[in-house]
């Protein structure tokens, strides 16, 4: 199961994705999404939550950035939980999910 808190200030939408991102996942986490992305804005992803993620979740994940790229607005992951870190790093997708936060990055919001 997932849960997607959604924030905005100052034109920053933040996504902090709590749960398992799997192809389960997908209709929540696209939801979110293409209810975000306008040309122009800042989405961070913060998936420092997320105890599980398989292919499907990262396809999800590369897929979102090359709709983000496409549609004008900046997809930027700023937090990865282990298992998130892991993945990336085993499917060799750190250069194309910059930047891959630490496990957990600090929030810019209070």
């Amino acid at each position: 199961m997932v849960h997607v808190d959604t924030t905005t200030r100052r034109g920053t939408l933040r996504l902090a994705v709590q749960g398992q991102l799997d192809m389960n996942a997908e209709c929540i986490f696209d939801e979110a999404l293409n209810r975000a992305g306008r040309p122009g804005q800042r989405v961070e992803v913060d998936l420092g939550e997320v105890d599980f993620i398989d292919g499907s979740g990262l396809s999800m994940l590369i897929d979102a950035q090359s709709h983000a790229h496409s549609a004008g607005y900046k997809f930027v992951i700023v937090g990865a939980s282990r298992p998130v870190h892991r993945l990336i790093e085993i499917a060799g997708g750190a250069d194309r999910l910059p930047p891959i936060g630490a496990r957990k990055a600090a929030s810019p919001f209070p």
